[in-house]
């Protein structure tokens, strides 16, 4: 009884807060009912939200990120040819000697700069020093005894001309006194001779009279022509003499003017002053073959002249067309790192070589291998820098053209339509860029650019450098407001 009272008193006190069996079971279903219902309407709005994100993504235009593109600016285009080549003096010069002396000094060595007048070695002058001594002796007095000479005949051959130009030689005036008489002689003997005939024919005289007078006679001819052959061969004989007077004395001069000993002996000092062998020009040492002890045969020394420097370089032969004489060239070494050293084409062989010089692999490659036919060309430096060697390796860049204060572009960039161009650029619109289509002209192109030109075409336009990715219309995203290279 006890246990049914206490059941009975429980319901009465939910009924009294409204808290029966049956209201409390009423309750938890409408509970249930409001916690299924909760996730149903949380799912439905996400799954809006989900489909209105993806509609908007499919219905707006996609930008493409990571445009590549050229920030236009006017510039400059060149159009040129790369090559290697090497480091030359134009003035090489080969140092030898005549002499056979031993090498006694050596004073420099390879990459010493020296200048015209120094001294490269010394040779070994003592043997030469005898032979100079001993020449110079004998020079002086062969020089005396032929003064002495010269001064006799000169003499001789002006007395025998003096007397001869008076009629003063003795041998003559005898001889012509002796002629003179023996004519007269004869001139009076043939006058006795032809009055007697006369006086035989009257019987005045015998014929043994006449007879004697005829002998007389015949002997007075004999006595004149002895001496009148007398007196030619006196003449000939003073002829004869004064001709070897003057023989004698054209010798003397001719021996006293022979200087064959004296230019022996200054042949001699000359190479004494050879045994110190001097550099003939301003350069530097590139070639050192004297050696101390040695005999002093050959080139000795080489000096290049660092004042003409050219760079030998060879030229493809389907390039040397386009390579003339006076363009401008662009070289770099190891040793000058960046710096460019300005220079010029200073010839261009026209008989082509075959050599296995490597090149430069790149724009403009001049390209040569043994199988290729080349050209030799020489490229002037025009600015001398301390750093150059001859010897060295060198990169030229030989312009063949070029144009400044233009408007270029990557050849991709240009977008070809039969004989029209154009490029892409993107074009800002509010805070988007959009491809815009904008034809131009081309104008001078190199391997990897183009100039362009037309209407539009200014500073700061956005040029795309693979049109082909970007349809004209598309949106390209622009990272911080700016194209991404």
């Amino acid at each position: 009884m006890k246990k049914l009272f206490t059941k009975k008193l429980n319901t009465e006190k939910l009924e009294d807060k409204g808290l029966s069996p049956k209201g409390l079971s009423t309750k938890r279903f409408r509970i249930k009912w409001k916690l299924k219902k909760k996730p149903t309407i949380i799912l439905s709005i996400v799954t809006v939200v989900v489909l209105f994100f993806i509609i908007s993504r499919i219905m707006m235009p996609k930008a493409k990120p990571d445009i590549k593109y050229t920030a236009l600016s006017k510039g400059n285009i060149v159009n040129n040819i790369n090559v290697l080549g090497q480091v030359k003096s134009e003035k090489s010069t080969n140092v030898y000697t005549t002499l056979n002396n031993q090498v006694k000094e050596v004073n420099v060595k390879v990459g010493d700069a020296v200048k015209a007048g120094d001294v490269l070695a010394v040779l070994d002058t003592t043997n030469l020093k005898n032979e100079i001594e001993q020449a110079t002796a004998t020079t002086d007095a062969t020089e005396a005894n032929a003064k002495v000479e010269l001064d006799s005949r000169k003499k001789a051959y002006e007395d025998a001309l003096y007397l001869d130009n008076n009629d003063l030689n003795k041998e003559i005036s005898d001889t012509n006194a002796t002629a003179k008489g023996a004519k007269l002689n004869l001139d009076d003997k043939e006058k006795v001779y032809e009055y007697n005939k006369v006086l035989l024919q009257y019987g005045e005289i015998s014929q043994q009279d006449l007879n004697k007078t005829k002998i007389d006679f015949e002997n007075a001819q004999s006595d004149y022509d002895k001496a009148v052959i007398s007196l030619e061969n006196a003449k000939v004989k003073i002829s004869s003499d004064l001709s070897t007077a003057k023989n004698n004395y054209e010798t003397a001069k001719i021996n006293y003017d022979n200087k064959s000993q004296r230019i022996a002996l200054e042949s001699k000092k000359k190479q004494l002053e050879d045994c110190q062998i001097k550099a003939p020009v301003n350069g530097i040492v590139t070639s050192v073959n004297a050696v101390v002890g040695n005999p002093s045969t050959g080139s000795l020394f080489q000096i290049e002249d660092l004042e003409d420097v050219t760079v030998t370089v060879d030229i493809k032969e389907i390039d040397i067309s386009n390579i003339k004489v006076g363009q401008k060239a662009e070289i770099k070494t190891d040793a000058t790192e960046d710096t460019s050293i300005d220079g010029e084409v200073l010839s261009v062989e026209s008989i082509a070589k075959k050599d296995n010089v490597p090149q430069i692999q790149g724009q403009g490659e001049s390209q040569s291998t043994s199988n290729n036919v080349n050209f030799q060309a020489k490229i002037k430096m025009k600015d001398l820098n301390d750093k150059i060697k001859v010897g060295m390796n060198a990169r030229v860049n030989i312009i063949l053209n070029e144009k400044s204060d233009i408007y270029t572009v990557p050849h991709e960039s240009i977008v070809q339509d039969g004989d029209n161009k154009s490029i892409f650029v993107a074009e800002k619109q509010g805070d988007k860029y959009i491809i815009k289509q904008v034809p131009v002209t081309i104008g001078m192109e190199s391997d990897f650019n183009v100039e362009i030109s037309g209407e539009g075409i200014s500073d700061g336009i956005f040029v795309i450098n693979d049109p082909s990715n970007y349809p004209v219309g598309s949106i390209v995203e622009i990272s911080g407001g700016e194209p991404i290279e």
